[in-house]
Protein backbone atom coordinates (compact mmCIF):
# COMPACT_ATOMS: atom_id res chain seq x y z
CA UNK A 1 0.00 0.00 0.00
CA UNK A 2 0.90 3.32 -0.92
CA UNK A 3 -0.04 6.90 0.37
CA UNK A 4 -0.38 9.74 -2.33
CA UNK A 5 -1.75 13.21 -2.82
CA UNK A 6 -4.17 13.68 -6.06
CA UNK A 7 -6.66 16.27 -7.38
CA UNK A 8 -9.24 15.24 -9.52
CA UNK A 9 -9.84 18.37 -11.15
CA UNK A 10 -13.64 19.79 -11.75
CA UNK A 11 -14.27 20.56 -15.45
CA UNK A 12 -16.99 20.21 -17.36
CA UNK A 13 -19.11 16.85 -18.36
CA UNK A 14 -17.97 16.96 -22.19
CA UNK A 15 -14.37 17.18 -20.97
CA UNK A 16 -14.41 15.04 -18.53
CA UNK A 17 -16.10 12.39 -21.10
CA UNK A 18 -13.70 13.74 -23.82
CA UNK A 19 -10.71 12.42 -21.76
CA UNK A 20 -12.56 9.33 -20.54
CA UNK A 21 -13.05 7.93 -24.35
CA UNK A 22 -9.23 9.11 -25.02
CA UNK A 23 -8.06 6.94 -22.16
CA UNK A 24 -10.26 3.61 -22.96
CA UNK A 25 -8.72 3.92 -26.27
CA UNK A 26 -4.84 4.57 -25.44
CA UNK A 27 -4.26 4.29 -21.53
CA UNK A 28 -3.64 1.07 -20.93
CA UNK A 29 -2.24 1.16 -17.54
CA UNK A 30 -4.17 3.38 -15.65
CA UNK A 31 -7.64 3.67 -17.28
CA UNK A 32 -9.89 1.79 -15.04
CA UNK A 33 -8.02 2.33 -11.80
CA UNK A 34 -7.90 6.21 -11.13
CA UNK A 35 -9.98 8.84 -12.33
CA UNK A 36 -8.43 11.97 -14.29
CA UNK A 37 -6.01 13.52 -11.65
CA UNK A 38 -2.83 15.55 -11.26
CA UNK A 39 -0.56 14.04 -8.54
CA UNK A 40 1.19 16.26 -5.77
CA UNK A 41 2.76 13.69 -4.02
CA UNK A 42 3.86 10.39 -5.70
CA UNK A 43 3.65 7.07 -3.77
CA UNK A 44 5.08 7.47 -0.44
CA UNK A 45 5.42 4.01 1.19
CA UNK A 46 6.75 4.54 4.93
CA UNK A 47 4.42 6.94 6.42
CA UNK A 48 0.90 6.10 8.56
CA UNK A 49 -1.76 7.49 7.05
CA UNK A 50 -2.97 10.12 9.80
CA UNK A 51 0.99 11.33 9.64
CA UNK A 52 0.84 11.93 6.13
CA UNK A 53 -2.75 13.48 6.04
CA UNK A 54 -1.53 15.90 8.68
CA UNK A 55 1.27 17.01 6.69
CA UNK A 56 -0.78 17.03 3.87
CA UNK A 57 -3.45 19.65 5.61
CA UNK A 58 -0.37 22.00 7.57
CA UNK A 59 1.84 22.34 3.73
CA UNK A 60 -1.77 22.94 1.93
CA UNK A 61 -3.43 25.48 4.68
CA UNK A 62 -2.47 28.25 2.68
CA UNK A 63 -3.02 27.30 -0.85
CA UNK A 64 -6.31 28.76 -2.56
CA UNK A 65 -8.34 26.80 -5.04
CA UNK A 66 -6.19 26.65 -8.64
CA UNK A 67 -7.63 27.70 -11.86
CA UNK A 68 -6.25 26.45 -14.94
CA UNK A 69 -6.60 25.59 -18.77
CA UNK A 70 -5.44 23.07 -20.54
CA UNK A 71 -4.60 23.94 -24.70
CA UNK A 72 -1.69 20.97 -25.32
CA UNK A 73 -0.31 17.66 -24.73
CA UNK A 74 3.00 16.28 -24.28
CA UNK A 75 4.88 13.37 -24.13
CA UNK A 76 7.64 11.88 -21.84
CA UNK A 77 9.52 8.99 -21.32
CA UNK A 78 9.21 6.75 -17.79
CA UNK A 79 12.16 6.54 -16.12
CA UNK A 80 11.29 3.02 -14.55
CA UNK A 81 9.27 1.66 -17.64
CA UNK A 82 9.58 0.95 -21.47
CA UNK A 83 6.44 2.77 -21.49
CA UNK A 84 6.05 6.60 -23.19
CA UNK A 85 3.38 8.71 -21.44
CA UNK A 86 0.68 10.85 -23.40
CA UNK A 87 0.15 14.20 -20.82
CA UNK A 88 -2.28 17.24 -21.01
CA UNK A 89 -0.01 20.44 -19.19
CA UNK A 90 -1.80 23.42 -18.18
CA UNK A 91 -1.00 26.63 -19.93
CA UNK A 92 -2.60 28.34 -16.94
CA UNK A 93 -1.92 27.76 -13.23
CA UNK A 94 0.83 25.77 -14.21
CA UNK A 95 3.22 28.00 -11.65
CA UNK A 96 0.43 27.59 -9.06
CA UNK A 97 -0.07 23.59 -9.34
CA UNK A 98 3.99 23.32 -9.21
CA UNK A 99 4.09 26.04 -6.15
CA UNK A 100 1.48 23.14 -4.39
CA UNK A 101 3.39 20.16 -5.16
CA UNK A 102 6.98 21.89 -4.06
CA UNK A 103 5.09 22.92 -0.50
CA UNK A 104 3.57 19.87 0.14
CA UNK A 105 7.20 18.18 0.00
CA UNK A 106 8.43 21.12 1.76
CA UNK A 107 8.45 19.65 5.44
CA UNK A 108 7.95 15.91 6.82
CA UNK A 109 7.40 14.44 3.50
CA UNK A 110 11.23 16.51 1.57
CA UNK A 111 12.88 13.07 1.67
CA UNK A 112 10.67 11.74 -0.29
CA UNK A 113 11.02 14.18 -3.34
CA UNK A 114 12.36 12.57 -6.28
CA UNK A 115 15.39 15.18 -7.43
CA UNK A 116 16.12 12.96 -10.30
CA UNK A 117 12.78 13.65 -12.07
CA UNK A 118 11.63 17.15 -12.74
CA UNK A 119 7.81 17.60 -11.69
CA UNK A 120 5.76 18.75 -14.87
CA UNK A 121 2.15 19.21 -13.61
CA UNK A 122 -0.12 16.92 -15.86
CA UNK A 123 -3.11 14.76 -16.66
CA UNK A 124 -1.82 11.66 -18.05
CA UNK A 125 -4.41 9.93 -20.56
CA UNK A 126 -2.33 7.53 -22.68
CA UNK A 127 0.82 5.70 -22.98
CA UNK A 128 2.88 3.17 -25.18
CA UNK A 129 5.87 1.35 -25.23
CA UNK A 130 6.01 2.87 -28.95
CA UNK A 131 7.47 6.51 -28.60
CA UNK A 132 6.00 6.91 -32.01
CA UNK A 133 2.63 6.07 -31.28
CA UNK A 134 2.61 8.94 -28.19
CA UNK A 135 4.13 11.49 -30.78
CA UNK A 136 1.02 10.73 -33.06
CA UNK A 137 -1.62 10.96 -30.55
CA UNK A 138 0.28 14.08 -28.97
CA UNK A 139 0.37 15.80 -32.49
CA UNK A 140 -3.54 14.83 -33.06
CA UNK A 141 -4.22 16.38 -29.69
CA UNK A 142 -2.14 19.62 -30.42
CA UNK A 143 -3.27 20.38 -34.05
CA UNK A 144 -7.30 19.98 -32.67
CA UNK A 145 -7.44 23.47 -30.70
CA UNK A 146 -8.64 21.44 -27.29
CA UNK A 147 -9.33 23.63 -24.49
CA UNK A 148 -10.12 22.50 -21.19
CA UNK A 149 -10.93 24.71 -17.96
CA UNK A 150 -11.36 23.83 -15.06
CA UNK A 151 -10.17 24.12 -11.39
CA UNK A 152 -8.61 22.66 -8.47
CA UNK A 153 -10.82 22.93 -5.35
CA UNK A 154 -9.37 19.93 -2.80
CA UNK A 155 -6.82 17.96 -2.19
CA UNK A 156 -7.50 13.81 -2.14
CA UNK A 157 -5.17 12.16 0.19
CA UNK A 158 -5.75 8.22 -1.77
CA UNK A 159 -4.63 5.07 -0.53
CA UNK A 160 -3.09 3.06 -3.55
CA UNK A 161 -3.05 -0.52 -3.04
CA UNK A 162 -4.33 -3.85 -5.23
CA UNK A 163 -3.98 -1.54 -8.47
CA UNK A 164 -6.97 1.02 -6.88
CA UNK A 165 -7.24 4.02 -5.62
CA UNK A 166 -9.67 5.18 -2.88
CA UNK A 167 -9.33 8.36 -1.02
CA UNK A 168 -9.24 8.64 2.94
CA UNK A 169 -9.34 12.18 3.29
CA UNK A 170 -10.45 15.04 0.96
CA UNK A 171 -8.75 18.71 1.86
CA UNK A 172 -10.21 21.61 0.85
CA UNK A 173 -8.45 24.51 -0.71
CA UNK A 174 -9.37 27.87 0.17
CA UNK A 175 -11.43 29.85 -1.51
Amino acid sequence: MSLLALTYPQICNEDYQWIQEFREENDELYHGRMEPHFTLVFPVFNQRPETFIEEIKRRAADHQRIEFAIRCAVMEKDAFTPYWHVLLVPDEGYSQILKLHDQLYSGKLADELRMDLPFIPHIGIGNSIEKWTCKELVDQINYSNMEIKGSINEINVVEYHEERAETIEQIKLTQ
